[in-house]
């Protein structure tokens, strides 16, 4: 009888083959199942864990912040505030004394100055007596005459001293005549100022400066047009001290200061032991300032055009405070006629606090201070004598607020803790699977026990303060979610006897110095023990997962031979059915 050819079909295909095999296997994968389960299990209890340490060691954090009894804990912090803070400002920081403080200010400090002994350019001199252009335009020196933005062209020739221009529309530009004048040996220097649109004129000489214009054809001069002009012929000079300053914005070659510079390269000079350097062939006098108040000689200087002097003014204040600066190579400060000027000393501040009398006067180097904890910044005077009736107060208070707030954080966390331990101990609401938790009794105790520690009574309280967190507004609702409730009872509590809520806290018995004895433990390891409760739980968890994934190696090795096993039984049972069918279809032949 031949071999039915769906059989021999069913064992000849790969795929049937393949097929078998996979079948097989999955009855022999079994136990790699379970394991990967219990791994998965594992690494769950290992992730929850450690969020609970997580979580308990933010309850910890808290618990100590409200037992601790150092200067910095969060009971001694204070807010402040001040009647004028036009004339004072005021930070109380921990633990600065509580109450109210009238402050007397008869004398800021002021630190040092110097300033030049006398106008640096004293030679005659003239300036545009208002702007030159029209509106707020300004003249463009790089372009000529009918183009530089003048109200009308200046035309004509003019004479400075004893040296008489081209026609200025043969110059090709406003810079080029003013360079002209400059380089013409007449001991006078034209500038134009930009940034106020206004033109200078300066004697390189004590010399009398006259200038004029001559205008054929009934043009404009140019000093009418520029308005250097007065009613005199020549135009002399306005006055018969400088009318203009020194340019501070040109190079210090160029600038007409009364005293030459001796040197016309580099120089250098020293402010308060600083060492600044100089180029008078680069350098202006506004960027010397500028590199002076950018160094470490502790001074703000700054070029005062009405009286062309240079004011020195130093950071620091105080009686003590002083100025000093010489020339090394150069004599730019002797230029400046700073070198022989004498700094005016800084003075020390001055005041009083809830006195108004001279002998309790409080004298401080600077104008901003700590006294007592509290940090003051006196801003202005407010009184002539201590004895008058005015005065700024400065009241500080124990800053209830920031209290209220580490409290609510607090009881957050007590919270986060015990509903976490509930929820894993409990059932899945949807798999109706075992919590982590359930059956611990190491974590459903402390459940109980936090419960207890933040209820029950504390004890070695002075008689008739709170002894029960209760009685500043703090309690369980029906879910025994802890929580601040009754924010009046803790404010009431707070301003009639503010130690005694803290000691609820931090006194021996106190609920924070509870909390930390009985959660530490679980967190932080201790002097019994190498790790935390929860670190010993993890690394028993850890170790599990350890074998199971050893377990798992070895027995994927061992289910990859079996597969081959398989295989190898399968492709024999393949042959010999082959053999088998050709077998059979040459005997059915013989009976044809």
């Amino acid at each position: 009888m031949a071999i039915s050819s769906s059989l021999t079909s069913a064992y000849s295909s790969s795929s049937a083959l393949n097929s078998l095999v996979n079948q097989y296997m999955a009855l022999e994968r079994r136990p790699l199942t379970t394991l990967n389960t219990q791994k998965t299990s594992l690494n769950s209890s290992l992730s929850i864990h450690s969020d609970l340490k997580t979580k308990i060691s933010d309850l910890l954090t808290l618990s100590r912040e409200l037992g601790s009894t150092e200067t910095t804990a969060i009971y001694n912090s204070r807010t402040s505030s001040s009647g004028d803070e036009t004339k004072i400002t005021a930070s109380a920081g921990s633990g600065a004394a509580v109450g109210t403080y009238q402050i007397r200010v008869k004398q800021l400090a002021t630190g040092a100055s110097l300033q030049s002994t006398a106008a640096l350019l004293t030679k005659p001199a003239t300036i545009s007596s208002s702007k030159v252009a029209p509106g707020s335009g300004t003249i463009d020196v790089t372009k000529s005459f009918a183009n530089a933005g003048f109200g009308s062209t200046p035309t004509g020739t003019v004479t400075i001293g004893s040296w008489t221009s081209a026609d200025l529309s043969t110059y090709t530009s406003v810079q080029t005549f003013m360079d002209a004048v400059n380089a013409a040996g007449v001991n006078a220097n034209i500038y134009y100022n930009k940034t106020e649109d206004k033109f200078y004129l300066e004697s390189k000489t004590a010399t009398a400066l006259t200038f004029s214009e001559s205008v054929a054809g009934g043009g404009t001069g140019f000093f009418t047009q520029v308005k250097m002009r007065d009613t005199t012929t020549p135009y002399a000079y306005h006055g018969t001290t400088d009318a203009t300053g020194v340019l501070s914005n040109v190079i210090l070659n160029n600038a007409n200061f009364d005293t030459a510079l001796t040197s016309t390269t580099t120089g250098k000079f020293k402010i308060n032991g600083v060492e600044i350097s100089y180029d008078t062939s680069t350098d202006t006098m506004d960027a010397v300032i500028s590199r002076i108040n950018s160094s470490k000689a502790n001074v703000n200087v700054f070029y005062d055009t009405s009286l062309d002097k240079v004011l020195i003014k130093s950071k620091g204040t105080g009686s003590t405070d002083t100025i000093s600066l010489s020339d090394v190579s150069g004599n730019l400060m002797n230029v400046l006629k700073l070198d022989t000027a004498s700094a005016t000393s800084g003075v020390d501040a001055k005041f009083t606090i809830n006195s108004t009398s001279a002998s309790d006067e409080i004298s401080k180097s600077t104008n901003t201070f700590t006294i007592n904890g509290i940090s003051y910044t006196l801003k202005n005077t407010n009184v002539t004598a201590y004895t008058d009736t005015t005065y700024t107060t400065i009241t500080v208070k124990q800053d209830t607020s920031a209290l209220q707030s580490k409290i609510n954080d607090f009881l957050t966390k007590f919270n986060a803790v015990t509903q976490y331990i509930k929820d894993k101990t409990g059932l899945d609401a949807y798999t109706k699977a075992r919590g982590v938790f359930a059956g611990n009794t190491t974590f459903t105790s402390l459940r109980s026990q936090l419960y207890k520690k933040l209820s029950e009574q504390v004890t070695g309280l002075t008689s008739g303060n709170p002894d029960y967190l209760s009685k500043i507004g703090i309690i369980f609702d029906k879910y025994l979610k802890a929580s601040l409730s009754d924010t009046t009872k803790f404010n009431n509590a707070i301003s009639s006897n503010s130690q005694a809520v803290q000691d609820l806290f931090n006194s021996t018995n106190g609920v924070g110095k509870k909390l930390e004895t009985l959660i530490k433990p679980f967190v932080e390891s201790t002097s019994t023990s190498r790790d935390s409760i929860i670190d010993e739980t993890k690394t028993v968890i850890s170790k599990r997962i350890t074998d199971i994934e050893t377990r798992t190696t070895r027995l994927e090795a061992r289910l990859k031979l079996k597969e081959n096993q398989y295989r190898q039984q399968l492709y024999k049972m393949q042959d010999m059915l082959t053999s088998a069918v050709l077998q059979g279809n040459q005997i059915s032949s013989l009976f044809r």
